[in-house]
């Protein structure tokens, strides 16, 4: 618990599966996946989502505002408005979301399945924002800064870090910036793990 791990192995090579089983998106036929002990197959599946969170390389969206694609799961009661006008202006900053402004209708601006008004930067954008909102105990990371360009990315690398405090984070990433802070990085080939150290330990091997 409370540490940050990052798979790194060839491309194309099933990492992103890997991801889909952890965060149960997948069944497995033969192996266990287990947390806390155990299997995830034995939980609830409503149990094991509200303490995690998946942020997948095409994150997807449905027919509604921008607002309301943000924080549909949101279940806070008469808290909800009070949150929104605390939270959300610091948010949107945090996961660089200030394109949100640019519309005229700002955070009540109607979006569409196919991303008829959003770029697939900002919908990357918008996950990262609505992990800010959940703030869970388990993140799962799938190239969580890959549409982003290399200045945004070290921004947002900072935000994630100080979200990652106290979290267990579990990240598959290319790009060195999201992986060099792992207190463990598994370096896979052939499904087998051939080194398992930091970064600065893996320099010096």
């Amino acid at each position: 618990w409370w540490k940050k791990y990052a798979f790194v192995w060839p491309s194309w090579w099933w990492k992103s599966t890997l991801i889909k089983l952890i965060s149960w998106f997948l069944l497995s036929n033969d192996w266990v996946i287990s947390v806390d002990e155990q299997s995830i197959e034995k939980l609830k599946l409503t149990t094991y989502y509200k303490h995690i969170w998946y942020l997948t390389q095409d994150p997807s969206v449905f027919d509604g505002s921008i607002l309301e694609n943000l924080t549909y799961w949101l279940d806070l009661g008469n808290d909800n408005d009070l949150l929104l006008q605390n939270k959300l202006d610091e948010i949107i900053k945090l996961s660089k979301c200030e394109f949100i402004y640019e519309f005229e209708k700002w955070l009540d601006t109607e979006i569409w399945e196919k991303w008829i008004r959003l770029s697939w930067w900002q919908k990357q954008r918008l996950a990262i924002a609505k992990l800010f909102i959940k703030n869970p105990n388990i993140i799962i990371l799938d190239e969580p800064t890959s549409a982003l360009d290399s200045f945004n990315e070290e921004q947002i690398s900072i935000a994630l870090n100080n979200l990652f405090i106290w979290k267990t984070v579990i990240v598959v990433a290319h790009r060195l910036p999201t992986v060099k802070k792992s207190d463990k990085i598994f370096y896979i080939e052939n499904w087998k793990i051939i080194e398992s150290w930091n970064h600065d330990e893996l320099l010096e091997l």
